[in-house]
């Protein structure tokens, strides 16, 4: 079972994203930006995701720059950015990292699709 963790400062988009991977059977948690982030690494210190699902936007960092940090702790992790970001500049920064971008709104089928395929590249790295 792949565990996901979803940064997103919405609760209403974050339980979205939950309810679109449910049928996936992933281990899901979900925190709302980068102090979160930090009081999970803090209270689980074994936890690793196998994906990052987060938004560009968040109310204390940039999703380019917190990928910059987890990547620090958990290498190679991958990630995807749901994001409603599309301005060039932000879009240029998303993609330099390698990583997808799902633009919001999204369909749940088209969020599962880009969590599959991001997996399934890690995967083929490991």
């Amino acid at each position: 079972m792949a565990r996901v963790l979803i940064v997103e400062d919405d609760p209403d988009v974050r339980d979205w994203i939950a309810h679109c991977l449910l049928p996936g059977g992933y281990e899901l948690r979900g925190v709302r930006d980068r102090a979160g982030v930090l009081a999970l690494q803090a209270d689980w210190p074994d936890y690793r995701p196998d994906l990052v699902l987060m938004d560009y936007a968040l109310p204390d960092t940039d999703g380019v720059t917190l990928l910059g940090e987890l990547t620090a702790v958990w290498p190679g992790v991958p990630a995807v950015f749901v994001t409603v970001q599309w301005t060039g500049q932000i879009i240029d920064q998303i993609e330099r990292t390698g990583h997808e971008r799902v633009a919001k709104p999204f369909e749940a089928e088209d969020l599962r699709a880009a969590v599959r395929r991001a997996l399934g590249k890690a995967g083929a790295q490991a």
